[in-house]
């Protein structure tokens, strides 16, 4: 029996922000088709990148890691275990779309099944499988933080693709005049918690539609020393207010 568990990128369709050109028919495909070949594992979606694990005999692995290779709704495919195996991490074939997957019992045991090999992997290779397994070392994997930032859209993604198009929508009226402050948009409440702005945020800037800038400098004006009564302009009478005073018997 033979495990391969890989990442891939893809292009999300049409600038949207959730799911990725072709998701739909691979998880159709994969529920059928990989069931009746003895194949177990998961796939997961998220930013922009794939994870699947892939349990189950040798041969049938290898024929499926081929037509994935050649796959073009695949790119830069990185292969991270390629292992025999004497028993499975996973007891059937699951996709979990869109969520943390190691945040619960099942990624848990292809953790501690494959430790070795997952602990070699360089810091680089730990960020890319940072948004799907959580390899410990958190402190070296630097958290991509918006705090403090202005945001800006440069086009809206497709709200059809989207789960939640109403407050996307809204989002994006936001951030698409002027530069916005990302810590108004966690404060207000209005766009979920922390975490769930910052993954919409994240979402945008895969897409290429975000700028991130820093906050212009506060103009500080120079009051080190008061100015002297010859240095303020005397300001000129007002030909209208000398002719009110002449008529009134002032002048």
């Amino acid at each position: 029996m033979k495990c391969i568990a890989y990442v891939s990128r893809t292009t999300a369709n049409e600038r949207g922000i959730n799911l990725p050109a072709g998701l739909s028919n691979i998880v159709q495909i994969s529920r059928k088709r990989n069931p009746a070949a003895q194949i177990t594992g998961v796939l997961s979606y998220r930013r922009g990148q794939y994870v699947q694990v892939l349990e189950g005999p040798a041969i049938e692995i290898d024929d499926l890691m081929n037509k994935i290779l050649a796959d073009p709704r695949h790119n830069d495919i990185w292969v991270f275990v390629d292992e025999k195996v004497t028993k499975r991490s996973f007891d059937k074939w699951r996709v979990s779309i869109f969520d943390f997957i190691d945040q619960g019992p099942i990624f848990k045991t292809f953790i501690e099944d494959h430790q070795q090999t997952l602990d070699a992997f360089t810091f680089e290779q730990k960020a890319r499988l940072q948004d799907f397994i959580n390899l410990g070392n958190n402190n070296a994997i630097a958290t991509h933080s918006y705090d403090g930032k202005y945001l800006k859209l440069l086009a809206w993604p497709d709200l059809n693709r989207t789960s939640q198009p109403q407050l996307i929508m809204n989002l994006c009226v936001k951030l698409t005049k002027n530069p916005y402050p990302f810590d108004s948009l966690v404060a207000s409440d209005e766009f979920g918690t922390y975490d769930q702005v910052t993954d919409i945020i994240k979402d945008f800037e895969s897409l290429g539609i975000l700028t991130v800038t820093e906050p212009a400098p506060s103009a500080v004006s120079d009051v080190s020393e008061p100015a002297k009564p010859q240095d303020i302009p005397a300001k000129k009478p007002s030909r209208f207010y000398g002719a009110i005073k002449r008529f009134l018997g002032m002048g």
